[in-house]
């Protein structure tokens, strides 16, 4: 028998690595996009999309983590005729499930969208319903090989989706952009649809590029589907017919089934809830927006004079949750930094949970938290202080939407700060047994950014500026509550608050530092020169003023991945104590 198998550190340094390259195609893949889409485009995407992530959540960390513990058990035992049947029930269940669930989700994508306050985004849902079924089909091989061992299928499946998704997503917008355009100047309409301007005819194409965007996603899902199924089928999983034949089946399919639900349904509640704020966002932030025009649409339309007073009535909600849309990506980046933390304690810290030492734990919990809080409080203040110069520098072909867009990346970052805190918790409580809080904090912070939103976005004055508000008080909420959840369980007190005064000094400093370069910068250098260089200098200032206030011990940096060659180097210049 020959399955690959791949050591702990080989997998964790295959799947880290697939997921830096993940990450930094994503990025690519949303410049191009916005720029083309713009903020009435964007939201049609973001609607579809913000229905996606819940779903790959699921096939990414869900579904197959389900499959991988019962096959890794089983093999564990050598009952690899059980290993092989536990394959054949996952697929064909994960089959009737993805087929399902992408009917269900084509046959409703209007009513999503109506429900939702956004009409022009059904095409992209619609389009959006395969990839249900193809990541459905791609979670039961990824839990198969990862049961095996054997991350490589896994990571290669995520880094070709992430490549066709770049390449077709924005290929196809922008053909459908090109084909609606050419068939207004040839003919004065849009795919049959008369239109009386090339505004109109604009946001007449819009939701069908945004859907040609989907349908690039939509691809890239069935490309790695197919990539996993061409690996079964032409390299096998190792285990031979002489192993399967020696060791029977023991298991009937009723029981394989009993046991994937009992083992997916709490990780697949946890993954979904994990996106809970943005499905908050997707289903009230439009609606609301629309009650402040039913209220006073003269107040809302003169704050974006000049771009949202020149579209349909209709189409405004979309084109404000749009600019919403544009500062999303840059905020999520916080956490997806944050989170390595919890992930690299997760073993110390149930190590010694399991060992009792329960001060220590309390300390290694409180010391992750203040790690986290020096990685998210400097990029929370350089989203503030920098907001519009980054827009600008991203969506470069959207200046002035970029601009009405700042003061809302200028709040999600202080909102950044929160979220990149908290986001460590998830693995803090999954290493003491108690996975069941970060559900609880998140459902009592959904319920305050539900009331935020319903009551101040539809506040004319406030609008879609209002929005970020109740993702502030949302994390807040978390971290307060995730704070004193972790003193009671392991009984001893998690001095946050206190670790947290210094750096933040440091980063206020940091930001301060940030704009007035840039300001400088600017006089004299390109626009976007200038943002690249306050950004460096932003974070030269962070790690000097850290430095001097001496804000992370020896202790704390020595619990960091990849730390030892640096911390040797500031050990001996005396900056590390």
């Amino acid at each position: 028998m020959r399955t690959n198998r791949q050591s702990f550190l080989q997998g964790a340094v295959t799947l880290t690595a697939a997921t830096m390259v993940v990450k930094v195609i994503g990025m690519l893949y949303r410049i191009p996009l916005g720029n083309l889409l713009g903020a009435s485009g964007l939201s049609y995407f973001n609607t579809a999309y913000s229905i996606f992530n819940p779903i790959y959540a699921l096939s990414v960390s869900g579904l197959p983590v389900a499959v991988s513990k019962m096959v890794s058990e089983r093999m564990a035992r050598r009952r690899f005729a059980d290993v092989r049947r536990i394959r054949g029930v996952s697929r064909r269940l994960f089959l009737l499930i993805g087929v399902a669930g992408a009917l269900l989700l084509y046959l409703l994508s209007g009513f999503f969208a109506r429900i939702i306050g956004n009409q022009g985004a059904a095409p992209a849902v619609a389009v959006m319903a395969p990839s249900i079924l193809f990541c459905c089909i791609m979670a039961s091989y990824r839990g198969y090989y990862q049961g095996l061992g054997n991350m490589t299928p896994t990571a290669l499946s995520q880094v070709v989706e992430s490549l066709v998704k770049l390449c077709c997503g924005v290929a196809f917008a922008w053909l459908t952009l090109q084909k609606g355009l050419g068939e207004y100047a040839a003919q004065g309409t849009v795919f049959g649809r008369a239109a009386a301007s090339l505004s109109q005819a604009e946001q007449l194409v819009l939701p069908w590029a945004a859907a040609g965007a989907i349908l690039g996603v939509t691809v890239s899902t069935a490309a790695g589907a197919l990539l996993l199924f061409l690996r079964s089928a032409l390299l096998g999983d190792g285990i031979s017919r002489q192993d399967v034949a020696r060791f029977p089946a023991a298991e009937s399919n009723r029981d394989i089934v009993r046991g994937l639900r009992q083992i997916a349904l709490p990780i697949c509640l946890a993954s979904a809830f994990s996106y809970l704020t943005n499905l908050i966002d997707l289903a009230t932030i439009m609606n609301r927006i629309g009650v402040a025009l039913h209220r006073d649409e003269v107040t809302v339309l003169r704050m974006f004079a000049g771009a949202a007073d020149q579209l349909p009535m209709e189409s405004v909600p979309s084109f404000l949750y749009g600019l919403f849309a544009y500062v999303t990506p840059l905020f999520n980046l916080i956490p997806a930094i944050t989170a390595t933390l919890g992930v690299s304690a997760l073993p110390i810290i149930t190590s010694r949970w399991a060992l009792g030492e329960r001060k220590r734990v309390a300390e290694q919990c409180g010391m992750v938290l203040k790690l986290a809080s020096l990685a998210a409080i400097p990029a929370g203040m350089g989203l503030f202080a920098l907001s519009e110069p980054i827009l600008r520098l991203i969506y470069f072909a959207r200046p002035e939407e970029a601009a009405l867009a700042a003061p809302l990346l200028r709040s999600m970052g202080l909102a950044g700060i929160f979220v990149g805190i908290t986001t460590p918790m998830s693995s803090l409580f999954q290493a003491l047994g108690r996975p069941d809080l970060p559900l609880k904090l998140m459902v009592a912070g959904g319920a305050v950014k539900v009331c935020c939103n319903w009551v101040l976005v539809a506040i004319p004055s406030l609008n879609i500026y209002a929005a970020p508000v109740g993702t502030l008080l949302c994390y807040m909420v978390v971290l307060a509550g995730g704070t004193v959840a972790l003193g009671k369980v392991t009984g001893a007190s998690i001095r946050l608050p206190q670790a947290l005064i210094k750096p933040m000094i440091s980063g206020i400093l940091c930001g301060i530092a940030a704009n007035t370069s840039y300001k400088l910068l600017e006089r004299a250098w390109d626009s976007r020169l200038a943002t690249l260089s306050a950004v460096v200098i932003g974070a030269l200032f962070y790690a000097v003023f850290g430095l001097f206030f001496n804000i992370i011990t020896k202790n704390e940096f020595f619990f960091l991945p990849n730390r030892k060659k640096v911390g040797k180097i500031l050990e001996n210049l005396a900056l590390l104590r």
